[in-house]
C-alpha cells in the first residue's frame, strides 16, 4: 500500500510546526483593502511582469494572459487596449472613424479635401500603429474604443 505510506507521511512531517493561519482569519484582516497593501501591490506587479515575459511580444490582444482559480477566487489577467487618442493622431482618428462608418478612401479624400495618396498614407500609419493588416481588422481593433466616435 504505497498510497497509505504517502498519505500518512505528510501529517508526520508537519508535526511540531505551527499551523499556518489562513489569510482570511483574524479580525485585523476583515475589511482590509488588498489594493492598499504594499506587499500585494509588489506581488501583483511581479506577477504581471512575469506573465508578460512568458506570453511574449506576439500575444493575442483580446485573449486572457492568465486565467486560474486559487483559494476559491478567480484570477484573470487581461491586456487592456490603449485608448485611441493615446495611439492615433487626431487626423488618423478622424479617418479611422470614417472607415468604421463605411467610407471608402476616395470618399474620405473628397470629404476631407485631401489627396487619395494622403488618405492611403494615413491608413498605412494607422495599420502600423494598431498592428493590423486590413480595414476590417482595424475596425475590429477599434471596436472596443467608444471614445473614437466622440467628437474631439
Amino acid at each position: 500500500m504505497p498510497n497509505d505510506s504517502i498519505a500518512t507521511s505528510v501529517p508526520h512531517a508537519r508535526r511540531g510546526l505551527p499551523e499556518r493561519e489562513s489569510p482570511w482569519r483574524g479580525q485585523e484582516r476583515l475589511g482590509a483593502d488588498p489594493g492598499s497593501d504594499e506587499l500585494v501591490q509588489h506581488l501583483v506587479q511581479a506577477l504581471v511582469r512575469r506573465v508578460g515575459e512568458l506570453a511574449g511580444p506576439h500575444r493575442v490582444a483580446r485573449k486572457p494572459l492568465l486565467d486560474m482559480t486559487e483559494l476559491g477566487m478567480r484570477c484573470l489577467l487581461m491586456p487592456v487596449a490603449p485608448k485611441v487618442d493615446e495611439v492615433l493622431s487626431p487626423r488618423e482618428r478622424e479617418i479611422a472613424r470614417m472607415v468604421g462608418l463605411g467610407y471608402t478612401n476616395r470618399s474620405i479624400a473628397g470629404v476631407l479635401e485631401i489627396s487619395l495618396y494622403t488618405v492611403s498614407a494615413h491608413m498605412r500609419r494607422i495599420f502600423t500603429k494598431l498592428d493590423v493588416g486590413s480595414r476590417a481588422a482595424m475596425v475590429a481593433a477599434l471596436s472596443d474604443n467608444p471614445d473614437l466616435y466622440v467628437a474631439d
